[in-house]
């Protein structure tokens, strides 16, 4: 199991870091993939656990609402002035409505609307905001350098810490192998981790004490994160989201931790920090 993973983080990682590193068109390829990868798998587990669902429509839809949040981040849409993504989400649900209409029944009608409409904002509206961080001048790289290293370092303390010494049960029924002492393993990793790339590269961004309580505060919220997406794997009684990378399930697997964490980073940064 370590050789899967080991060998998925090596070839993964770097594509990741130098995408970041380029920003612009490479970094919205990538995470256009990791959406359209993520919204996919979400709506085969809809099905596997016998949900009606409208998989096609959510993954236009959901693909389509993440390029508008790209939009808004470049200069056909400056943050400060464009209305196009709060536009395209509130007429979302129209095209999902439309797909209703035209069947012969109606019956399962809110199931699909329901469904259907939770993936396509939930994973698109939050892994977009990895976009919108990336374009924050001028330290918008090391702020995506920030997070990505961050919560690769609470998922790698957790998973060994848990492995080496986890005994209390985190949330059992939920994600049976998460335990209180990983939660703490990673909690720690990522308060140490935080504030040694604060010292490498982000001093003029944060101070020390500064770094620490964002440290704390993402290492809280990914591993919710990282529940949330467990919860809808339960629910249809699977241990990962999809097979396609090895070792580490599939790509709502990989990101499941950003769901949260990058709102809760981009929203400090544009109104704490100014940006």
């Amino acid at each position: 199991m370590l050789l899967p993973r080991l060998i998925t983080a090596i070839v993964g990682i770097p594509l990741v870091l130098f995408s970041v590193y380029w920003g612009g068109i490479p970094f919205f390829i990538l995470m256009l993939g990791v959406v359209f990868l993520a919204l996919r798998e979400y709506f085969v587990l809809a099905e596997e656990g016998k949900y009606e669902v409208q998989p096609l429509v959510g993954i236009i839809t959901g693909t389509l609402l993440f390029i508008s949040i790209f939009l808004n981040s470049t200069s056909l849409g400056p943050l400060a002035e464009n209305q196009g993504t709060a536009a395209f989400l509130s007429l979302l649900l129209i095209p999902i409505f439309a797909r209703e209409m035209l069947r012969k029944q109606p019956h399962r009608a809110i199931e699909r609307l329901s469904v259907t409409f939770f993936g396509a904002f939930f994973i698109s509206w939050t892994l977009g905001h990895l976009v919108l961080i990336r374009a924050l001048r001028p330290a918008g790289m090391s702020y995506i350098y920030f997070v990505f290293l961050v919560i690769w370092s609470i998922d790698t303390g957790a998973y060994v810490v848990g492995r080496r010494f986890g005994n209390m049960r985190l949330a059992e029924t939920i994600s049976p192998k998460k335990t209180v002492e990983g939660a703490i393993g990673g909690i720690v990793t990522g308060i140490l981790i935080a504030m040694l790339c604060r010292y490498m590269f982000l001093r003029e961004a944060f101070g020390l004490v500064e770094s620490a309580v964002l440290g704390l505060a993402i290492s809280l919220v990914c591993q919710f994160s990282d529940l949330a997406e467990s919860l809808l794997k339960r629910d249809v009684g699977v241990k990962d989201s999809a097979n396609l990378l090895p070792g580490h399930g599939g790509m709502l697997d990989r990101f499941d931790s950003f769901l949260f964490t990058a709102p809760l980073l981009y929203y400090y940064l544009t109104i704490f920090k100014g940006n």
